[in-house]
């Protein structure tokens, strides 16, 4: 990988010395996780060089991104001081272009750069991800982006004034922040990221504010919110939610005959009625009730959609679990369960930097996030393999996984007809 801008030897000792510290040159990032890449990396690394710029900063935003897209791939980097170690790195300094990244002006940085500057960068990547939408006919009919919508906490390891105090697992009370996130569950893509504190309100206030046009919410409990259904019809949009069992209210106005399909798929039954009481949406809705054929628990969905097949609605919350399975991936497999800023636009940096190595993950390999994919190109980051090498791994570890789906669903349609 070359990480800096090359200058003749020649030409350097003829330029003429200015006082101050030499300029350094801006970043052309090479082979981050792939030569695809450079394009759209180069232009907003200079894009970011521009930006704060002064001529006696050393580190400079792009300085900065670069040195956590590394720390991202490098799972052991959790922290402000294995940062610094990192950048260290002859090839990490090379492609940093600095040669240390000192973690009290790492800290400094992060608290000052908007992090707002990354989201061209973000859409940018966003859009060169190839399709990868999942083979499912179950969802033909929806025609929306389906979007997943939760909130996870994160631990912060200092008491800032701006955190929130959550119940930890140990018991005890300690400073968190909550991350609002979005993901577009036929392909895994995300939409959305924020972060909430103390005065931000609950995660459906949260979410509400970034509510997306046409598209189906998919939410668990947490989200059975008046204003929050009212916000995303606003928007054009449709919820499919799951129910607690004393909320909401539903008043039944006919019943819906059920499908072989349906009931082959776990659902009980099909209702269309209203949502009584004050601030509730106007118009009908649907309570459709599946059973887990996992647990043997029912569930009580409510949902605008009123057109969709039963067995659709219910097949929509299923994928509702991508959401937790990708916060838990990014806490488990990316260990982002320790934070290296403690300033909210810090940890937003760090998180939007994470989506940006997400995308690009997707972008070079064309597939889903797995902790196979992170771990490979994470040497490929560090300049260890190169992408035509983790590749057919990456392929051979999609067809078994493939052929294991085979065989559980082989497995579990037996069962079902025994």
């Amino acid at each position: 990988m070359h990480g800096l801008e090359q200058v003749d030897s020649n030409d350097a000792t003829a330029a003429k010395r200015r006082r101050g510290r030499p300029r350094r040159a801006a970043i052309v990032k090479e082979n981050l996780v792939g030569a695809a890449n450079i394009a759209d990396i180069e232009r907003h690394l200079k894009r970011l060089r521009a930006t704060n710029s002064h001529s006696n900063r050393l580190l400079h935003m792009d300085n900065l991104v670069v040195a956590l897209l590394y720390a991202f791939y490098n799972p052991m980097c959790r922290s402000l001081r294995m940062l610094e170690c990192l950048s260290q790195i002859d090839f990490v300094a090379r492609d940093c272009g600095i040669s240390k990244v000192c973690r009290s002006t790492a800290s400094d940085a992060m608290a000052l750069f908007d992090a707002s500057l990354l989201l061209p960068l973000l859409e940018d990547v966003r859009r060169r991800v190839p399709a990868l939408k999942r083979a499912d006919l179950n969802l033909d009919t929806i025609v929306k982006q389906v979007i997943a919508a939760d909130g996870s906490y994160f631990n912060l390891y200092a008491d800032v004034a701006w955190a929130m105090r959550a119940r930890r697992s140990n018991g005890k009370s300690g400073a968190s922040m909550r991350l609002n996130f979005q993901l577009r569950i036929l392909d895994d893509m995300p939409m959305s990221v924020s972060i909430s504190g103390a005065e931000c309100g609950s995660e459906t206030a949260a979410v509400a504010k970034e509510i997306l046009p046409d598209a189906v919410y998919v939410v668990d409990r947490n989200f059975v919110d008046m204003s929050f259904f009212n916000a995303v019809l606003q928007k054009g949009s449709d919820f499919v939610v799951r129910g607690k069992d004393n909320a909401p209210d539903f008043v039944e106005q006919r019943r819906l005959a059920l499908t072989p399909r349906d009931m082959e798929h776990g659902v009980l039954s099909d209702q269309i009625g209203v949502l009584p009481g004050r601030g509730a949406p106007q118009g009908q809705v649907r309570q459709v009730v599946i059973c887990d054929q996992r647990t043997g628990k029912t569930i009580r969905i409510i949902t605008s959609l009123l057109e969709a097949p039963a067995c659709t609605i219910g097949m929509l919350y299923r994928y509702r679990w991508n959401v937790e399975l990708f916060f838990r991936w990014l806490k488990v497999w990316a260990n982002f369960e320790n934070l290296i800023s403690h300033s909210r636009n810090g940890l937003t940096i760090q998180f939007y930097v994470a989506v940006i190595g997400v995308l690009l993950m997707y972008a070079a390999t064309g597939r889903r996030v797995s902790k196979y994919a992170f771990g490979l190109l994470g040497y490929v980051a560090g300049g260890q393999a190169t992408l035509a090498q983790i590749l057919p791994i990456l392929e051979q570890r999609e067809r078994e996984k493939e052929l294991e789906r085979i065989r559980l669903a082989r497995k579990k349609s037996q069962k079902i007809a025994n």
